[in-house]
């Protein structure tokens, strides 16, 4: 018992000593806060008599206030937990503009708080900037200046509810459209107020002539104790008016200052100055209007919202119909109207209220308009700024002699450009050599890289691009450093700091090299067989010592590449190098004898064979070698030398080209003579294309050798040029010495024309040219054909011509007849020999067409007996025998008959034309007289005539010997006077009648006979055309008389006398066959010899 006593008492001790220390710990956790000890902003509360309410569609109520208006804000701050120990907090509000800038700051300390606590404070701010927007279609407001409440107490541990924010929109303009402004209760607000004052202004624009029908309303309103309306108590609104409710104030003078302008006539009308309130759209980002209204309005009228530029003319003037949101008629029933015109202000100053008009017609009580708000979004100077980059969360770990790239683009979120500066630093001083940085910014401006950089302005909204580089040195040991990047406000709103981007750096140990190569790209240019040198770096990059062999690489192996130092003696690989150390060296470089033009690609590698691992760095070069075209050619040629005659025989010289460059090549060709009358030409404009180094071709220079070329010596130039460079070209020259030449030469000529035999005499003219290249003479001679006689006419001295000069020409004149029956085509040569040179003669020639050449024919089918006086006339037919139409010209030669008669073709058929195988009937007219007949010496007469059918069209000329036969009549007179005194000679009248069916028979068989001869279609005879004889009794069957126009039927003599006709003929023997068919022993007598000549 004793003993248990003591350990009683020092367990009591023991557990009191645990209770202390427990309410020590509970009251310092108490005291400094924790999990349950919370300061949070409870609550922001915005408290002034002119704040105003808007119902959201939703049913909320968001608070709003004018730009101007004074607010009390509110904060209520709460400490949680059950602390009962009094702990303060310090409570900072800011006013921040959306785009993120602070407008105001402001704090406070909070009492001693216990635990469930709260305190409450408050500040004024004056709203400066507007800045709140209306969705005209679903009627939300949004937007505002943001309230940000923030509380701090260094024992808090939970922040999620430090913080709270409360957005506050704010309009340009609100009105309660308590119709303060109307004049007619003489009570108007204080002056610099702006409220609505009524004006009626006419349809033209002008002046304000009245102050219009708007005034008050004192009935239930949508916000205040009065609202507008525009016609009088218990009226209908008036016709034909223009009022309008213009926002606006009472100024002191004519200067309206800053965001107001003067209304003249609206001035005169109120006797005090009117100074409309403007809405500079310059400076908003958007703007939208608003009331609540009622009633109802009559056709034609209308109630609108209503922005204007000077008086309002009606092409100044933007407005929005009530009707258009189709207000409420049932009075008190209040409807929103809402208008956004943002993109119809254009920057333009804008006067601004509520318009009326009405026309001429009915009227109607009208519209009742209340609440008038001017939501809008000003434009400020301040910004902030958007920073994005790709720097990686964990920092940058690299190699020695890199590039670390960070790209960032930064968005300016305010309305207005702002102008920025850049800037960016590494840790490690030594890098930031001044005149050297290790730091690179390249950005929109292209002026500056260093570290500090301007950028052009970016305008509001906009987003610029930027790269920071920043160059790891080479040989750079392991090490830790700071990259820091940052950007600021350069402008005049002093903004400081928008901006910053801190990473870090490490550099880790590595092999490293870095070629480098002042040489551009392209690293020279060689031609076959030339040597150069290209300039080169080595540097070790790595932060380890290391040896190095450079190699050169060319896709053709007969490239010669070696490296040198800069002495020109070979360096002996591997190089070693010390960490960070270079090198300057050369390749030197020699090109192919062979080589084809173009770039040629090539490298050059570094490798590390003692390193034992890859090398980190720039290790390889990649250029080219230009091998430009080398152009060069030769021209030879057989002879240079030429001696020749100019005697028109051509000399040919040929000329050989042979490409020696290293492309294909294709030449122009170019002549130039020393005189042109050399004529010589080429054969080819230009080359064929020729290949490199042994392309080779032929080309022609033809001498004509033209006769009458004068003697002397001749140069002919050829030029060939590159088609590819004009500039690269050879020439060649010919000398052609000419020597005394004779020659003639003689004009052949076309006879146009076809030629009768026998006819007069024609002459032509032939023209001989001395063509020799001195003076000559030339003896003229004719080589003439059978059936042709031809003569020179005015030469001299034995058929011989005046002396020439050469080129010079004499017309030497031949007449020339055709004998009788010659056809045919005849060729007459006129030759000319030299006398200077009687081995060089020349002939021309001329082909004559005589007679009939078939084209044309003649065809006779009658005979013809005149055997008493008239006019007879004879029908032949002419035919085209030609493979085109012809014109042809008839004419006749009678050949001495005209002592006996008159013939002639008729008039009507001279000239015709005659179509492919045409025919046409030509009328041979013959006139007689009695006399005639009775002097005839014989009692048959037999006659020709010649007819001749000439084509105009071809040489051609077709003729007919016609045959007439003359009976004399002397003896037949008395007879007939005897028979006549009988006044019935039946004897007679049978005679008559029998001899007119014989010939009737005759006439039968003989068109019988003709119808069958033309369908035989043969040629007249060996001459090319028929004689008259053939025509007309070939194959007749019988000869009727003809007898005088008059008389269809000729009288003929008596059968008496006719019967006596053998007893006078004289005709040949009558053939073993006998008569031919049909014909009578007087025919025979008549025109037998001429059937048997006929038939041989």
């Amino acid at each position: 018992m004793r003993k248990s006593i003591p350990f009683l008492l020092v367990t009591i001790l023991l557990m009191q000593s645990v209770l202390l220390l427990s309410t020590s710990n509970v009251e310092a956790t108490s005291g400094r806060g924790g999990s349950s000890d919370d300061f949070s902003v409870a609550e922001i509360m915005v408290n002034s008599s002119e704040a105003n309410h808007w119902v959201q569609p939703d049913g909320s109520v968001v608070v709003y206030v004018a730009k101007g208006d004074i607010v009390d804000i509110s904060v209520e701050v709460k400490r949680g937990g059950g602390a009962l120990t009094g702990s303060s907090s310090t409570v900072f509000v800011d006013m921040v503009h959306p785009i993120g800038f602070i407008m105001n700051s402001t704090s406070w300390e909070t009492v001693p708080m216990l635990g469930g606590q709260s305190h409450i404070d408050s500040f004024t701010y004056t709203a400066s900037v507007a800045h709140s927007s209306l969705d005209v279609s679903t009627n939300e407001l949004s937007g505002g200046i943001i309230i940000r409440a923030t509380v701090f107490n260094s024992a808090d541990d939970r922040n999620e509810n430090d913080v709270m924010e409360k957005s506050l929109p704010v309009a340009l303009a609100q009105d309660d459209m308590d119709a303060e402004g109307d004049p007619r209760d003489q009570a108007l607000p204080a002056a610099s107020k702006s409220t609505f004052y009524g004006g009626e202004y006419p349809i033209d624009g002008s002046d304000a002539n009245g102050i219009g029908i708007w005034q008050e309303d004192g009935s239930t309103s949508a916000v205040g104790s009065a609202n507008w309306r525009h016609s009088n108590s218990g009226s209908d609104y008036p016709s034909a008016s223009r009022s309008r409710l213009v926002f606006a104030f009472r100024g002191a003078d004519s200067n309206c200052g800053y965001g107001a302008s003067l209304d003249g006539g609206l001035s005169q009308q109120y006797i005090q100055w009117m100074c409309k309130v403007q809405l500079n759209s310059a400076g908003l980002v958007s703007a939208q209007m608003h009331v609540q209204t009622w009633g109802q309005m009559g056709a034609g009228d209308m109630v609108a919202l209503e922005l204007w530029r000077g008086n309002g003319a009606p092409e100044s003037t933007i407005y929005h119909n009530f009707v258009e949101d189709i207000p409420s008629t049932t009075p008190g029933s209040w409807s929103n109207i809402s208008w956004d015109p943002t993109d119809q202000l254009g920057g333009h100053s804008w006067s601004y209220g509520i318009l009326f008009q009405s026309d001429g017609s009915g009227a109607s009580s009208g519209m009742h308009v209340d609440d008038f708000v001017m939501f809008g979004i000003e434009k400020v100077s301040e910004f902030t700024l958007d920073v994005e980059c790709d720097d990686p969360t964990g920092g940058y770990t690299t190699p020695p002699n890199t590039i670390i790239p960070m790209f960032c683009t930064i968005t300016n979120n305010g309305y207005m450009g702002a102008q920025v500066r850049l800037q960016s630093n590494v840790s490690n001083t030594t890098w930031m050599n001044p005149s050297l940085p290790m730091i690179r910014i390249d950005s929109d401006n292209p002026t500056q890289h260093g570290t500090n950089v301007v950028l052009p302005v970016i305008p509001g909204g906009n987003t610029s691009e930027m790269w920071i580089n920043l160059s790891i040195p080479a040989g750079a040991d392991v090490q830790q450093q700071v990259w820091q990047v940052w950007w600021e406000d350069a402008g005049g709103t002093q903004l400081g700091e928008l901006g910053r981007v801190t990473s870090d750096i490490a550099i880790t140990e590595q092999y490293g090299v870095h070629l480098s190569s002042t040489a551009p790209l392209l690293a020279a240019s060689l031609l076959p067989g030339e040597t150069t040198d290209i300039p080169f770096k080595l540097q070790n990059a790595g932060n380890r010592e290391a040896g190095y062999t450079i190699t050169s690489n060319f896709q053709n192996t007969e490239w010669v590449s070696f490296v040198t130092d800069l002495n020109h003696s070979i360096v002996q690989m591997p190089m070693p190098l010390d960490k960070g150390e270079e090198v300057q060296l050369l390749l030197n470089v020699t090109a192919p004898y062979d080589e084809l033009p173009g770039d040629v690609p090539f490298s050059l590698r570094a490798v590390c064979p003692s390193c034992g691992q890859s090398l980190f760095g720039n290790d390889v070069i990649s250029k080219k070698i230009e091998v430009p075209v080398l152009r060069e050619f030769t021209m030879s040629a057989e002879e240079l030398e030429i001696e020749a005659a100019a005697n028109g025989n051509s000399r040919v010289v040929y000329i050989d080209i042979l490409n020696l460059g290293n492309d294909d090549e294709a030449y122009s060709l170019n002549l130039v003579q020393s005189n042109w009358r050399l004529e010589a030409y080429l054969s080819a404009d230009e080359t064929p294309i020729l290949d490199a180094w042994d392309g080779e071709t032929s080309i022609a220079l033809n001498l004509p050798m033209p006769v009458g070329l004068s003697p002397g010596l001749y140069t002919a130039r050829v030029t060939a040029t590159s088609l590819d460079d004009p500039t690269v070209m050879e020439q060649i020259t010919i000398n052609v010495d000419v020597t005394d030449t004779a020659a003639v030469s003689v004009s052949d000529e076309d006879a146009d024309q076809s030629y009768i035999p026998g006819d007069d005499s024609q002459s032509m003219r032939f023209e001989v040219t001395n063509d020799g290249n001195k003076p000559d003479r030339f003896t003229m001679s004719l080589d003439v054909p059978e059936g042709m006689n031809a003569e020179f006419e005015q030469l001299i001295e034995g058929d011989i011509t005046p002396q020439l000069e050469p080129g010079a020409s004499y017309n030497v004149t031949v007449t020339f007849t055709f004998d009788d029956d010659t056809n045919g085509q005849l060729i007459l040569k006129v030759i000319a020999t030299s006398v200077n040179d009687d081995t060089v003669s020349s002939d021309g020639k001329c082909t004559y067409r005589v007679g009939s050449q078939n084209w044309l024919r003649i065809i006779s089918t009658e005979s013809t007996i005149i055997d008493e006086e008239g006019r007879y006339e004879v029908v032949v037919r002419v035919r085209n025998q030609y493979t085109e139409g012809q014109s042809v010209s008839m004419s006749m030669d009678q050949q001495g008959t005209n002592r006996w008669y008159s013939a002639g073709v008729k008039s009507t058929d001279r000239d015709f034309w005659l179509e492919v195988e045409g025919e046409r009937e030509v009328t041979i007219v013959f006139e007689v007289q009695s006399s005639t007949l009775e002097t005839l010496d014989d009692d048959f007469i037999e006659t020709n005539v010649k007819i001749w059918a000439i084509s105009n069209s071809v040489e051609d000329a077709a003729s007919l010997e016609l045959s007439v036969t003359l009976k004399s009549t002397s003896g037949s007179s008395s007879d007939s006077a005897s028979s006549g005194s009988d006044s019935w000679d039946w004897v007679g009248i049978g005679i008559w009648v029998v001899g007119g069916a014989l010939i009737i028979t005759l006439l039968g068989v003989l068109l019988i006979v003709i119808n069958g001869e033309e369908e035989e279609e043969q040629d007249w005879n060996d001459d090319g055309y028929e004689d008259n004889l053939s025509a007309t009794y070939g194959a007749v069957a019988s000869a009727p008389s003809i007898g005088s126009m008059e008389k269809s039927v000729p009288e003929i003599a008596p059968p008496p006398q006719i019967a006596q006709t053998p007893e006078v003929q004289t005709g040949p023997p009558v053939p073993a066959a006998g008569l031919p068919e049909g014909w009578t022993m007087e025919q025979w007598g008549h025109y037998g010899q001429q059937w048997l000549d006929n038939q041989m």
